[in-house]
């Protein structure tokens, strides 16, 4: 199953879940040759959010392989409010 950002899932422990990334993790990278050793791939995620984003310390990260064995099918791609503040986005 492929992740994809920005996305909640259903998950049989967490309930609905935001999936806010899959990132990966490097023992070495050279910026230069955009090359390196990966040493594990992450999912970032909430179980709660509002229209805004993640509510504060709420961001967890698991393996992907981890968190896939409890996650189902995707319920709904989240569109993400954004907020006007002085005039500015």
């Amino acid at each position: 199953m492929e992740l994809t950002e920005n996305t909640i899932y259903r998950h049989e422990e967490f309930g609905d879940v935001l999936v806010l990334g899959v990132h990966h993790v490097f023992e070495r990278y050279d910026s230069d040759s955009r090359d390196g050793d990966l040493r594990s791939r992450v999912v970032r995620y909430t179980a709660k959010w509002d229209d805004y984003g993640p509510m504060p310390s709420s961001v967890r990260t698991t393996p992907v392989d981890e968190f896939r064995t409890g996650v189902g099918d995707a319920v709904r791609t989240w569109d993400r409010v954004e907020r006007e503040m002085n005039g500015e986005t």
